[in-house]
């Protein structure tokens, strides 16, 4: 999982921000909202050489702002994966791409730099990161288990 955590910061480098949604006009990705079912936050797709993340138009902002970071994610490391397929047609379990995905989003959106500077003299919970961040506590705690912190 060190290499989703370099892919993440290696983009917040380049486009010198966290936000998903900049850093998808940046890269020429289309983020569009449409009305969804409630069950669907977001999907990508692939038109021609073209990707489109498609957000659901009932999500509040920081709920979108982690869909597209999520979208984001499968778009840069799983491009050539199609999950839907995979779950409609295949055996193979897709939860390891979601996760992956996930992770790819809590790196892009939580500052750890931030949170150390901002809360040195406090031991914080995942859900403390969570209202900081705005990232969803289970995606916290998938980061910080992947980063080897313990909450």
């Amino acid at each position: 999982m060190e290499y989703i955590k370099k892919r993440a910061d290696s983009i917040k480098k380049k486009y010198h921000t966290q936000c998903p949604f900049e850093i998808c006009e940046y890269m020429g990705i289309k983020v569009l909202r449409f009305d969804l079912p409630d069950s669907v936050n977001g999907f990508y797709y692939k038109y021609l050489k073209n990707y489109i993340i498609i957000i659901n138009a009932n999500l509040e902002y920081e709920k979108a702002k982690v869909t597209a970071a999520h979208e984001l994610g499968h778009i840069l490391l799983h491009n050539t994966t199609n999950s839907f397929q995979l779950m409609e047609n295949t055996e193979i379990p897709i939860q390891r791409l979601e996760n992956e995905a996930d992770f790819f989003a809590s790196c892009l959106l939580i500052d750890e730099t931030e949170i150390k500077q901002s809360y040195t003299d406090q031991t914080l919970t995942a859900g403390d990161i969570a209202s900081i961040s705005g990232v969803p506590e289970n995606m916290v705690k998938l980061y910080a288990h992947y980063r080897g912190y313990d909450f």
